[in-house]
């Protein structure tokens, strides 16, 4: 009797922690297509400046490199918080 409640318990937890995991992954997802709609946006913007002649041109060139570079940092210190590049040396301790 004590161990059916311990398996339902651990099933339980297996349930939650898999729960979990989906909505980080449609969190995630999100966050992906909002940053593809902004680089996007800013690339139709700096090619618009580009052939009008203004000058906003060089400020929008400037954030169309920058922005893409400073999400890809912003992910990858995520990362880094998170632990999960080191999974592998979690499992060796």
């Amino acid at each position: 009797m004590a161990e059916e409640k311990e398996i339902i318990k651990d099933l339980r937890q297996e349930n939650i922690e898999y729960l979990s995991m989906l909505s980080k992954k449609k969190l995630s997802r999100i966050i992906a297509w909002v940053c593809i709609i902004i680089i996007v946006a800013l690339i139709i913007a700096t090619f618009v400046t580009g052939i009008m002649g203004s000058k906003l041109f060089m400020p929008f060139l400037a954030l169309t490199i920058a922005v893409p570079a400073l999400m890809y940092v912003a992910l990858w210190f995520g990362k880094i918080l998170n632990g999960v590049g080191n999974k592998g040396q979690s499992e060796e301790k």
